[in-house]
């Protein structure tokens, strides 16, 4: 009997049962699928640039290699970028320790003055704080220490995973088509082609949009004479790929200098315009322009997303979600029986503007690829 004719209560039990042995085995195999997923993220970013090359005439292999390589150069470069600003950041440490100092002197002042309670009552209360926290600190940054390790000796496997993954795309073709029935072949191949489509437009907008707000951020800090106003500017722009807690977060940890660093509350309230006005461009002039419509999920289901995937992954599965809540939207909109899900978590005034985008792209796209067959 098909499952579709069973009772309600029946058909709700398995599907729990079957989400929940996914979201089981995305947890207990998460060392393996985030480096894999992310390679396949990276792997739709550097397909254009491996077909580039291999039209300029150079061996499949060797183009995979220079774009796998560029990538890492590119990665090399922001981890120097971020190693020398975190050196001229620790550098300044110990000034920045005198006015943490002074702040917090005052501030035990104000607390003293307006609800009664004494400094030694505060540095009491406060050393039983940190006690408490440090009973839970060791494990803590223990755990930390481990994921990293993790990380780095499974992030040693991503440009591997690159290089097979788009040395082996037309396998994969070949795959889909053989699992799908014949007269739905040509749909299928669509379905594959506008997810790799839209996933590099989605994903070149993302970089060029962290571009522009690294720009923004570290150009108004600088005029604000903020310290390390570049190293804040770009961390920010950063954290702005994590809908909502990156914003948040970005925005704290500027505004926490100016307040340590400069005398004046006008310079905090200052940086939160800056980083508001920043926002505000991202949000209605930029990320529509740079990024475009062509994946446009809804907040509510940016939301769920984003609270699922860091149960799940933590903060790798916090910068994933987006890419990857993309991609299935691009599955939905173009698999009849998934398009009501696709019209769920998309933008209702958008969505058929996003179809014909989408459209439009893979009809160039393939119109190019054929052009690209028949030269060879």
């Amino acid at each position: 009997m098909n499952i579709s004719e069973q009772p309600f209560y029946f058909r709700a039990t398995i599907y729990l049962l079957l989400a929940g042995l996914i979201v089981s085995f995305l947890i207990l195999a998460q060392n393996i699928l985030i480096p894999f997923t992310i390679a396949v993220v990276f792997t739709f970013l550097l397909l254009p640039v491996s077909r580039r090359l291999e039209q300029w005439r150079i061996p499949k292999v060797l183009a995979i290699l220079i774009s796998i390589i560029f990538a890492l150069a590119c990665f090399v470069a922001m981890i120097y970028f971020f190693y020398s600003q975190v050196l001229s950041f620790v550098k300044d440490w110990p000034a920045m320790q005198e006015a943490l100092t002074a702040k917090w002197v005052s501030f035990q002042e104000f607390i003293s003055e307006t609800f009664n309670v004494s400094k030694i009552e505060q540095q009491v209360w406060l050393k039983t704080k940190i006690q408490e926290s440090a009973a839970t600190g060791g494990v803590l940054v223990l755990g930390i220490f481990s994921a990293t390790t993790t990380f780095l000796a499974s992030f040693a496997l991503i440009p591997i995973y690159i290089f097979f993954l788009t040395l082996y795309k037309d396998k994969f073709r070949e795959f889909v088509l053989l699992i799908t029935k014949e007269e739905k072949n040509d749909h299928a191949l669509m379905v594959v082609k506008k997810v790799s489509v839209v996933s590099q437009k989605y994903l070149r907008g993302i970089f060029l949009d962290v571009l522009i707000l690294s720009v923004l951020n570290s150009t108004g800090f600088l005029i604000l004479g903020l310290p390390h106003a570049i190293l804040f500017g770009v961390l920010a722009a950063l954290l702005n790929v994590i809908p909502y807690i990156g914003v948040l977060i970005g925005s704290i940890l500027p505004i926490l200098m100016a307040f340590l660093t400069k005398d004046s509350m006008a310079y905090p309230l200052a940086v939160l315009g800056i980083c508001f006005f920043v926002q505000f461009l991202d949000n209605n002039f930029i990320t529509p322009y740079v990024v475009g419509s062509s994946v446009s999920i809804n907040p509510l289901t940016a939301t769920l997303a984003l609270v699922g995937s860091s149960l799940i992954w933590g903060i790798p599965g916090m910068i994933l979600c987006m890419p990857l809540t993309g991609m299935a939207k691009v599955v939905c909109d173009n698999v009849d029986s998934l398009k009501p899900y696709g019209f769920l978590i998309g933008e209702e005034v958008n969505y058929r503007e996003q179809e014909h985008i989408q459209d439009k792209l893979v009809k160039r796209l393939l119109k190019r690829d054929k052009k690209i067959s028949e030269t060879k």
